[in-house]
């Protein structure tokens, strides 16, 4: 099996844990525990990264708007294709509780996967997962950098559970059965 490299976006420092722009790195945290997977902090990759056979976890400690450089060197130094990558980023334009699975699309506007495709290009699957609704204008920043409130925990649970199950879904069956499987669900209602 070819190797599989799965990137969570988010901030790297104390005060971005648990907001809405770092639900990426929280997926990859779960995804890790699940498969007993450690991830430590890897200079030469820009990331915190751990891997187990087939599966290469990281998180870019570059901030979200340089994702590319860090998700650039792993590619580099694993050898793995473009096609053999999966982002996992929050998606303001989907409401809490949705996530779709989608691939070789724009960024529509996320800085981090923006980052991305001007380094590697668009073949890449991504995991995008509602932070919204999107309160549009001035406000979006901080809301994206707000922590989630403890009403919205318990719906993050399950949604961190089900972006659990997309992922191996993905790396299983491929990502066009995921989007069967996954886009348009109501993880509320799961």
């Amino acid at each position: 099996m070819q190797h599989k490299i799965i990137v969570g976006l988010g901030n790297p420092k104390k005060e971005y844990e648990n907001t809405r722009h770092n639900v990426g790195f929280m997926i990859i945290d779960a995804f890790g525990k699940n498969h007993s997977v450690s991830i430590k902090k890897e200079r030469k990759f820009l990331s915190f990264c751990g891997s187990s056979d087939e599966i290469i976890l990281a998180k870019p400690t570059t901030f979200m708007n340089n994702s590319g450089d860090a998700v650039l060197k792993l590619l580099s130094y694993f050898k793995v294709k473009q096609g053999d990558l999966i982002v996992v980023h929050d998606e303001v334009a989907l409401d809490l509780g949705k996530i779709r699975i989608s691939s070789k699309r724009s960024s529509a506007g996320h800085h981090g996967v923006e980052s991305i495709i001007q380094m590697i290009g668009k073949d890449f699957t991504r995991l995008r997962i509602g932070i919204g609704p999107d309160p549009g204008g001035d406000v979006r920043k901080d809301f994206v950098l707000d922590k989630f409130n403890k009403q919205e925990q318990s719906l993050l649970n399950k949604i961190i559970n089900v972006s659990c199950e997309a992922l191996e879904t993905i790396i299983s069956k491929g990502p066009e059965k995921a989007m069967d499987r996954f886009n348009g669900i109501e993880i509320n209602n799961v």
